[in-house]
């Protein structure tokens, strides 16, 4: 199945050559000249739409006018000078792209099967491999995981991600090694789409991915998630899920501070959102000897995540997305 993506003008001209791009790494690229994206269009080959706009009102508008008919991926490219606000989020924006980033291009691409809360669609079919792209692994649902050494045996990375953060899961997880390491994710997210998120993330990532409805021990090369509406606790031996704890859902705070048990097996990172979920289950992991990281604030599209960890944990490592992985691996 190929995955579209349509691009309008306006962010046309905000990335010169982002329909060749786009089309070199095996999109099919549908250009809407003046208007929105069709939503038909959509329809017939998944994907997603990537909205700009020639000043912040425009694109405000734009990406609100675009939400509300697409039951797809909106991505929004943000013109010069205009910064990624809290209040150019809403229901189905899964990104905003400086015009300057680098790897735009891949990024719409990886970002095309995020599943998305709309005006009009409560649901949201399975991502689709890109045209050229080696086949996805097998998707790992709800399942019972082959039992393994307790995480305190290999490194355990917990990770805490909000708005803006899920390209970069995907991305952190591609350039970790699975041998002998396990990963446990915070992301906020709305419950009826952790299926298809998890679905998207294995798919993306190359790793299986768990979603923890109950109790279950911890392997190597696993991912795990908490099923919808409940947040993840690292126990003794495993993980488990238990019902939400505040107003962010999962708690990356619960999540973090139950990994700071494991001392210096254990390495958290709070990634971008909104909000200072995270900061403190980051600073009970430096305290326990563990690696302690955040996004740099510069390159969050939220930056408030990632602020409000280095305020509390002045020690951990502000890094650009890309070195992530390998500062993990250090």
């Amino acid at each position: 199945m190929t995955v579209a993506i349509v691009v309008d003008d306006f962010a046309l001209a905000a990335v010169p050559g982002l329909d060749a791009d786009l089309a070199r790494q095996g999109a099919l690229v549908m250009r809407s000249f003046k208007n929105l994206p069709n939503p038909n269009l959509l329809r017939v080959h998944p994907g997603a739409a990537v909205v700009g706009g020639r000043d912040r009102a425009a694109l405000h508008a734009r990406l609100e006018r675009a939400t509300a008919t697409l039951a797809a991926p909106v991505i929004g490219i943000l013109p010069a000078g205009v910064a990624a606000t809290a209040d150019l989020r809403g229901p189905g924006v899964v990104d905003l792209v400086p015009a300057g980033a680098r790897g735009v291009a891949r990024r719409i691409l990886l970002m095309a099967g995020v599943p998305v809360v709309t005006g009009r669609t409560p649901g949201r079919r399975p991502a689709a491999t890109p045209a050229g792209s080696a086949p996805s692994p097998p998707v790992a649902g709800p399942r019972r995981v082959r039992p393994a050494p307790a995480p305190s045996d290999g490194q355990l990375v917990a990770i805490a991600s909000s708005t803006g953060g899920v390209w970069i899961v995907a991305d952190l997880l591609r350039g970790l090694s699975q041998c002998g390491r396990s990963v446990v994710l915070a992301q906020h997210m709305e419950a009826e789409f952790v299926p298809s998120f998890a679905d998207w993330l294995a798919g993306a990532s190359g790793w299986r991915i768990h979603v923890v409805s109950s109790r279950c021990a911890v392997s190597p090369g696993v991912a795990y998630v908490p099923a919808g509406g409940l947040d993840l606790v690292v126990e003794p031996g495993g993980v488990a899920a238990h019902p939400a704890s505040g107003r962010f859902v999962p708690s990356a705070d619960r999540l973090l501070s139950s990994a700071a048990s494991l001392g210096a097996n254990a390495a958290g990172v709070v990634l971008s959102g909104m909000g200072d979920d995270g900061a403190v289950g980051l600073a009970a992991i430096a305290r326990a000897g563990g690696r302690a990281l955040c996004q740099a604030p510069s390159t969050a599209v939220v930056p408030s995540m990632p602020d409000a960890a280095l305020k509390r944990s002045p020690g951990a490592e502000a890094l650009a997305p890309e070195a992530l992985a390998a500062a993990l691996a250090g």
